[in-house]
C-alpha cells in the first residue's frame, strides 16, 4: 500500500466501513427483510393513527384473500365461524319470531273487534293503511327521524329515519329548525343564551339535544319518557367523541363524517308500545303457537342431544372393547365426532369401529399416536404377522403363554421356536397342540423301508435282478439320509449276511460275512454309511449236502435316531 492509499485510510477509513455496511444492508435481502419486520408493526400502527390510508389499501388485498381462503377451504372458516354463526342465527330467528308473533297477536285483536272494525273505517276515511293506523293507536312512542345539524352554520350533517316514515326534503327541515332556534334567541333570550329544546306537532314531538358543535333533533312519534333524552345525549356524546372536530369544521362534505349515519341510527332503536288495558279470558292464539313451536323446538334439541349422547357412549364402548386401542380422549362438536388415543398398527381401524354404531366416516376426525399393544389377540396377530400361518396353524395367548394348535411343516417349527422369545408379551412357547404332519409321513416312508433282502446265486455273485435292485434301494436310503437330518433323525444303516446250509458251519459263517461287506462296499460306493453285524449264531447251520438258494442273502436294515435338539 502506498503513501496515498494509507492517507485515504487514514482520513475516508471509518466512512468507507459505514458505507460499506450500508451496502451490505441494502444488497443483501436477507438484512433487509429482517430490518423491515422489526419496524413492520409499529409502522402499520403509525399509519393506521395517520389517516384513513393504510385501511384503504388494504381493503381490496385482504378481501380477495379472503375470498380465495374461503373458497380453498370453507370448511376450516365454516368451523371457526360456527361458534358466532350459530348464537346470531338463534338469535334473529328469535326475533323474527317474536315479530312475527306480534304482528299477528295485534292483527287478530284489532281485527274483528269493535275497536278494530272503527279503527279500519278510520283509516278507510283517512286513507292511511290499516297497519300504519294500528301501528298509530297502540304506539306509545317511536324515534322515527334524527337529524344531526351543524352549530357553526346550519348545514345539515347526516340524516336517518324509519322505514314506514314519509320524508321530505331534510336540507329545507334543517334549515327551517335552524331558523326557528335562531328566532327563539333572538325573540325571547335576551342574552342569547335561550334554545329549543322540544315542541309538540299532533301525532309528533321534536326533540332537541344540543351538543358543543353539533345538534340533534329527533323527530318522535307519540309521547316519549323523559330518560329518553339521556340516551339521546349519550348518542350524541359518541358522535362528538368521534367526530367533533370534523364537525367543528364541517363545510357540506360529507366525506369527513363517514358513516356518521350509523352512529345516528342508534337512535330508531327506541320505541315502546302500549299494553292492552282489557283482561284477556285466555293466552292469544300466536302466544299459545309460539310456545308449542319453542316446546318442540328445545324436544328436538333434547331429543337430538340424547341420541347423540348415546350414539358418543355407544362409540366409546366399541372402542374400548377393541384390541389394540386405547382411547384417551373422544369428545362431539356439533355434529363432528373426534377421537385420540392409542392405535397397535394390528388393530382395526377406528373409522370401522365408528362405522359399526353409524357414526359416518366424514364426522369422524381421529388422532391416534402409534403403539405396541400387549393384549392377547393383539399379541396373537403379531406373531401371526411374524410367523405366517401356514396350514391349519391357530395361535392362542394365556398370559405370557403363546399357544399353538395345528398341523404345520417341521422346518416351520424349528423356526417358531426359536424365534418365539422376540415376540413382546410372550415369555413360554406351547406346542403340544402343533402336528408336524410332512415329519410322520417321513417316518411312514422309512418304516416301509426299514428292511430289505437281496438274494445270491452263489458266493457273493448276486441273483438276477438283485444288483439293480440294490442300487435303486441305494438311491432310496441316499435321499432318506438327506431328509432325514431336517426332520430332527439320523439314519443307521446295518447289514447281516445269510448262507444255505450246505457246506461246514465254519464255512457258512466266513460266506455270510463276506456277503454283508459285499454289499456294504457297494452300498458305501453310493455314498451310504453302513455297519455289517454278525448273524445269529443259530441262524448259519453247516454239515448238509441240502442246499436252500432262499437262504442265501444279505439283509439290510435301516433305524430312525432322534438328533439331539438345539439349545
Amino acid at each position: 500500500m502506498n503513501d496515498l492509499d494509507q492517507l485515504k485510510e487514514l482520513l475516508f477509513g471509518a466512512e468507507k466501513q459505514t458505507l460499506d455496511t450500508i451496502s451490505k444492508r441494502v444488497e443483501q435481502r436477507e438484512v433487509r427483510t429482517v430490518d423491515v419486520a422489526d419496524i413492520l408493526p409499529e409502522a402499520i400502527y403509525q399509519s393506521h393513527r395517520k389517516d384513513g390510508e393504510l385501511v384503504e389499501s388494504l381493503t381490496q388485498p385482504v378481501g380477495e384473500c379472503l375470498q380465495q381462503a374461503l373458497r380453498d377451504d370453507p370448511q376450516t372458516y365454516g368451523d371457526a365461524l360456527y361458534p358466532v354463526m350459530g348464537p346470531a342465527i338463534r338469535k334473529s330467528i328469535m326475533h323474527a319470531l317474536r315479530t312475527f308473533a306480534q304482528q299477528i297477536n295485534e292483527a287478530v285483536e284489532h281485527s274483528v273487534s269493535p275497536k278494530g272494525l272503527r279503527w279500519r273505517w278510520q283509516a278507510m276515511r283517512a286513507g292511511v293503511p290499516f297497519g300504519e293506523f294500528v301501528l298509530q293507536k297502540t304506539m306509545r312512542y317511536r324515534v322515527e327521524q334524527a337529524y344531526l345539524i351543524s352549530r357553526e352554520n346550519g348545514l345539515l350533517v347526516g340524516h336517518v329515519h324509519h322505514e314506514a316514515s314519509k320524508i321530505k326534503d331534510s336540507d329545507a327541515v334543517s334549515a327551517m329548525f335552524t331558523a326557528i332556534q335562531d328566532f327563539v334567541k333572538e325573540s325571547f333570550s335576551p342574552d342569547r343564551t335561550g334554545r329549543l329544546e322540544s315542541a309538540d306537532m299532533g301525532d309528533f314531538t321534536l326533540w332537541a339535544v344540543h351538543g358543543p358543535h353539533a345538534l340533534l333533533v329527533c323527530v318522535i312519534r307519540g309521547v316519549p319518557p323523559k330518560s329518553l333524552r339521556a340516551d339521546l345525549s349519550a348518542i350524541l356524546e359518541r358522535i362528538h367523541f368521534r367526530y367533533g372536530e370534523a364537525i367543528r369544521e364541517y363545510k357540506g362534505d360529507t366525506s369527513t363524517v363517514p358513516d356518521v349515519e350509523i352512529e345516528l341510527g342508534r337512535c330508531l332503536r327506541f320505541e315502546a308500545r302500549q299494553e292492552s288495558s282489557e283482561k284477556r279470558k285466555g293466552p292469544p292464539v300466536p302466544i299459545i303457537v309460539l310456545l308449542l313451536l319453542s316446546v318442540a323446538a328445545v324436544a328436538f334439541l333434547g331429543i337430538r342431544s340424547w341420541l347423540y349422547a348415546q350414539q358418543l357412549e355407544r362409540l366409546a364402548e366399541a372402542l374400548e372393547s377393541t384390541p389394540g386401542i386405547h382411547v384417551s380422549q373422544i369428545e362431539r362438536s356439533g355434529g363432528d365426532v373426534s377421537v385420540r388415543g392409542l392405535r397397535d398398527p394390528l388393530a382395526i381401524g377406528v373409522a370401522d369401529v365408528a362405522a359399526s354404531v353409524d357414526v359416518p366416516a366424514d364426522r369422524l376426525s381421529v388422532f391416534m399416536q402409534p403403539f405396541q399393544s400387549l393384549q392377547p389377540e393383539i399379541v396373537a396377530l403379531r406373531a401371526a404377522q411374524t410367523f405366517g400361518q401356514p396350514g391349519s396353524v391357530k395361535y392362542d395367548v394365556a398370559g405370557t403363554t403363546l399357544l399353538v394348535t395345528g398341523d404345520a411343516p417341521w422346518s416351520w417349527r424349528q423356526r417358531i421356536q426359536s424365534g418365539f422369545v422376540n415376540l413382546a408379551g410372550v415369555d413360554v412357547l406351547d406346542l403340544s397342540g402343533l402336528t408336524s404332519g410332512d415329519r410322520q409321513r417321513f417316518v411312514e416312508r422309512v418304516e416301509n423301508i426299514e428292511q430289505k433282502k437281496f438274494y445270491y446265486a452263489d458266493d457273493v455273485e448276486f441273483a438276477r435282478g438283485n444288483a439293480d435292485a440294490l442300487r435303486q434301494y441305494s438311491d432310496e436310503l441316499r435321499a432318506v439320509a438327506d431328509q432325514g437330518s431336517g426332520y430332527g433323525y439320523a439314519i443307521t444303516i446295518t447289514l447281516q449276511g445269510s448262507a444255505d446250509a450246505a457246506g461246514t458251519l465254519a464255512e457258512n459263517e466266513v460266506l455270510a460275512q463276506r456277503r454283508a461287506t459285499h454289499a456294504a462296499g457297494l452300498l458305501e460306493s453310493y455314498g451310504l454309511d453302513t455297519q455289517i453285524v454278525s448273524p445269529p449264531a443259530d441262524s448259519i447251520k453247516g454239515g448238509q449236502t441240502r442246499e436252500d438258494a432262499a437262504r442265501r442273502y444279505v439283509q439290510i436294515d435301516v433305524q430312525l435316531q432322534l438328533l439331539p435338539e438345539s439349545p
